[in-house]
């Protein structure tokens, strides 16, 4: 057991069986990936820059704390930034608790994700296939290929909707006269 003073107050270190730990680590791996997507989700990038001591050296870049959360003590980057991280991803879903349930009932949401997964599909092969599908869908070509897609399956679904309502024949007619 421990001891060690901070700011004039005595604290206590109750020692920590290695088996418990290990359990804990495991579970945090386990959810670890869902962490770090629900972050994004909710707008927020959990990376902070890092630039080694110039007396060591090494490569500065961008670091994801949440997928380092268990190197961040080797790498000298204060915990409390993962934590920053994890607040403001809550306090952001907190805020959109009402938009997030009014998303939830409301159709129209669900039919353009589904358009969005349907768009998509060309460009998810491509990128299966080894090309890099996020510069194909960022270039004014790929907009222009999603558009058209887009505009294809609206109107795909819009002519369905016609058929199985018994329309269709009325709107040929006063599209074709």
């Amino acid at each position: 057991m421990g001891k060690f003073k901070k700011d004039g107050v005595a604290y206590r270190i109750e020692p920590v069986k290695n088996e418990e730990v290990q359990q804990i680590r495991s579970k945090i791996n386990n959810i670890l990936h869902e962490v770090h997507s629900t972050i994004l989700a909710s707008g927020i990038a959990p990376n902070i820059y890092y630039s080694p001591p110039p007396a060591i050296g090494g490569i500065a870049g961008w670091i994801g704390v949440v997928n380092n959360i268990f190197n961040l003590h080797s790498l000298e980057i204060d915990h409390r930034h993962l934590i920053d991280f994890i607040e403001r991803s809550i306090g952001i879903y907190k805020r959109d608790k009402i938009k997030a349930f009014l998303r939830t009932i409301n159709p129209f949401y669900w039919i353009v994700l589904l358009l969005d997964f349907i768009v998509s599909i060309p460009f998810k092969i491509l990128g299966k296939l080894g090309f890099n599908q996020e510069k194909l869908e960022s270039s004014f070509f790929g907009k222009l290929i999603k558009g058209v897609l887009y505009l294809v399956t609206v109107f795909a679904a819009f002519l369905t909707i016609l058929e199985k309502l018994g329309y269709l024949e009325w709107f040929k007619k006063l599209i074709f006269k």
